[in-house]
Parts: C-alpha cells; structure tokens; sequence
C-alpha cells in the first residue's frame, strides 16, 4: 500500500508491500553555489546507514512533460544522509530546452541491507537559486 506525506518541502512516497520494511526518504531543500543535494533515509523514525540514493533532475521537457536526468548517486551515512555536491551549483543541472524544477531522491533496494529488506521510496526537494 503506498505512503504519501509531506516532510518539510519535499514529498516523501514509499511503494512498501508485506516483503518490505517501510521507508521514508526526505530530500532537503537545495542552493548556491556549489550545490549540496541531500536525502535523508530513515525507517520507523530511525536512520538507515548504507542504503543507495539515486539524485535526478526534474524539469520540464521540450513537449511539456515531466522528465528527469541522473545526476549522481550517493550512500546513506550512520545518519541516514546521502549527499552529493555539484560544484558549478544549479546551472551545472541545467540541459537546452528543459526548465529546471528541482531535484528526485530516489531509494531502489533490491537486495537485503543490513539483514532487512527494506522498501523504495522517493521524495522531491526544492533548488533554491
């Protein structure tokens, strides 16, 4: 059964079904220059070291739709946190023809961590120029 909830200025959206433990993933809001892109992943309120972040773009395309671009991937800390710094700040994430409208966290787990299987989950942040 899926999960929405707002944290802070990001959503946070966990696909969790009975062979998984639920997460939540929390995408800080972002800006200046360099750029410091951070989630944060917890389950039952606890966090969740060494779990995979995928960071994407979230733009507008060309024809008008949704669309994102990988920008990197980082591993949760003992708090949970995955973060990656883009150096030349927003317009380094920035393509022709898209509007930038933030960034997607994404967690993908498809194998056990740390003896739990644990639940996707995504969340959007903000950039804040």
């Amino acid at each position: 059964m899926p999960v929405l909830a707002v944290v802070a200025t990001s959503t946070t959206a966990s696909a969790c079904g009975a062979f998984c433990t639920g997460t939540a993933l929390e995408a800080r809001p972002a800006s200046g220059t360099p750029l410091t892109l951070e989630a944060v992943l917890t389950s039952d309120g606890s966090p969740v070291a060494g779990g995979r972040v995928a960071f994407y773009t979230r733009a507008t395309g060309p024809t008008g739709g949704e669309e994102g671009r990988l920008i990197a991937q980082a591993t949760t800390d003992s708090s949970g946190v995955a973060r990656h710094v883009v150096q030349r700040g927003e317009q380094a994430l920035a393509y022709e023809g898209a509007t930038l409208n933030g960034y997607q966290a994404r967690f993908d787990n498809l194998d056990e961590l740390n003896g739990v299987r644990y639940c996707s989950s995504s969340a959007d942040g903000s950039l804040r120029g």
